[in-house]
């Protein structure tokens, strides 16, 4: 797990994560988008304690890894300015099936914008800035470092939800009745 400074890659996340044995790969980058309600965003700042958001990204992969029977994970945080379009949070997974390793990924950003001890700051054009609290942050949080002992998968990624076999069938159906095409992006 890793809390750096420095620039993320995806692709370097995902060739940590491949594995002879893994049939899937879920991957999810969060950027700096250029706006926030009306306001036009430049950069964000994050910062972090780090030993205690590394040890809370490697509870939520341990977990993860143990739900989900994962190969692998790449669980990576940036600190400092994230300036718009670059990343700020990798997260892949990989696993014998896409299932595992799609709902590993979709688990574990929902875990670390929860429960990791990382802070951001919003900067506007105009030099207008904003602490912001994510949304997920009204879910459990560990209360104190001595929290992070706990190898409780509920209180790292929450109750297991199991995907109801019809909405299921019912996105496979959907994807393989409806072909489109997609214009090419210039």
């Amino acid at each position: 797990m890793r809390v750096t400074g420095e620039e993320l890659s995806a692709g370097d996340a995902i060739a940590f994560v491949t594995r002879p044995s893994a049939g899937g790969i879920g991957v999810f980058v969060g950027t700096t988008r250029d706006s926030f309600r009306g306001k036009r965003v430049v950069r964000l700042e994050y910062e972090a304690f780090v030993p205690l958001a590394r040890k809370a990204l490697e509870r939520i992969a341990s977990a993860a890894a143990r739900r989900y029977r994962l190969d692998a994970v790449a669980l990576w945080h940036r600190t400092g300015s994230v300036g718009v379009t670059e990343a700020s949070v990798v997260v892949a997974a990989s696993s014998e099936h896409r299932r595992e390793a799609l709902e590993a990924t979709a688990a574990m950003i929902a875990a670390v914008k929860a429960r990791a001890p990382v802070w951001k700051r919003e900067w506007y054009e105009g030099d207008e800035r904003c602490w912001k609290e994510n949304c997920e942050c009204g879910a459990a949080t560990p209360a104190s470092a001595a929290a992070l002992r706990t190898d409780d998968e509920d209180a790292w990624l929450g109750p297991a939800r199991a995907a109801p076999a019809a909405a299921a069938a019912a996105v496979g159906a959907l994807a393989g009745a409806q072909e489109r095409s997609v214009a090419p992006v210039p």
